[in-house]
């Protein structure tokens, strides 16, 4: 995409009023929770935690809404849930967390004999996994991924996605409310930067599949208790999920490769 100076300039102001409100807006509801009276209200803290896990959603919105007001705000919103709905896709990223995951979980039963547990879904946990279809896409794949696409091609940007999206997370282990392999949990953000690109741009930017993909993902992670901390804390499971991520990277990483020897030869 070619932009004018001036288009450029708005465009590098957006990503960073987005990445100062995505990292700052969490610790702040993380601090309320912490230090103030709001934090001893058992739905308060929910409501709060609610906030913080909505951080990219919320940041994509007020940034939209600042550097193009309300109209613009609205053409946005319709280009992400409503335009190019494909329900295919959104019946793919149902599927895949499952097939990924659930052989995560069968491969660490059969070849290490780590014990086959379920997790326990209470509705507090229900209610925080469906919250994720709402929560980040809006944010990361809807606004940040097109931003950052505009300086970066198709190969390169899912890892510079990948690895502020990890590091987003701080929030939840400074809380601890979050526990994972620190690196294996970078590279598993930075494969799925590249499954949900490729998902985001089969449905022509509309992030109803990316968001339920992140749905799926969240939902079996927790029914298939796939973190260490469920396991005696082998990372044998969550290495295998890792690994099944990669794989899946790896070929969207073929196919786009495949897709632009293609192009070039047609032109």
């Amino acid at each position: 995409m070619i932009l004018s100076h001036n288009n450029k300039k708005s465009n590098l102001k957006q990503i960073a009023v987005y990445l100062l409100l995505v990292f700052v807006l969490p610790l702040f509801f993380v601090l309320l929770k912490m230090y103030t009276p709001l934090g001893r209200s058992d739905a308060l803290t929910l409501i709060l935690f609610g906030l913080e896990a909505a951080a990219p959603s919320l940041a994509a919105i007020l940034t939209v809404l600042y550097f193009e007001a309300s109209h613009g705000l609205g053409q946005f919103l319709k280009e992400r849930y409503v335009y190019h709905f494909n329900f295919n896709m959104v019946l793919l990223s149902l599927f895949l967390p499952v097939v990924i995951i659930g052989a995560a979980k069968l491969f660490s039963w059969l070849f290490f004999h780590i014990p086959p547990t379920l997790g326990v879904l209470t509705f507090k946990k229900i209610l925080i996994v469906c919250w994720a279809l709402i929560a980040e896409e809006l944010g990361w794949r809807g606004f940040f991924q097109d931003k950052l696409g505009i300086y970066l091609n198709e190969l390169v940007m899912p890892i510079i996605l990948g690895i502020i999206w990890a590091v987003w997370h701080y929030h939840y282990f400074i809380s601890g409310t979050m526990s994972a392999p620190l690196i294996l949990f970078t590279l598993g953000c930075i494969a799925d930067s590249y499954i949900y690109f490729a998902v985001t741009k089969a449905a022509n930017g509309n992030i109803v599949p990316a968001s339920v993909l992140h749905f799926s993902e969240n939902l079996c992670c927790n029914l298939f208790s796939i973190n260490p901390e469920y396991n005696n804390g082998s990372i044998i499971p969550y290495l295998l999920y890792v690994t099944g991520s990669l794989i899946a990277a790896a070929i969207t990483i073929f196919i786009t490769i495949k897709r632009k020897e293609k192009n070039k030869a047609l032109l």
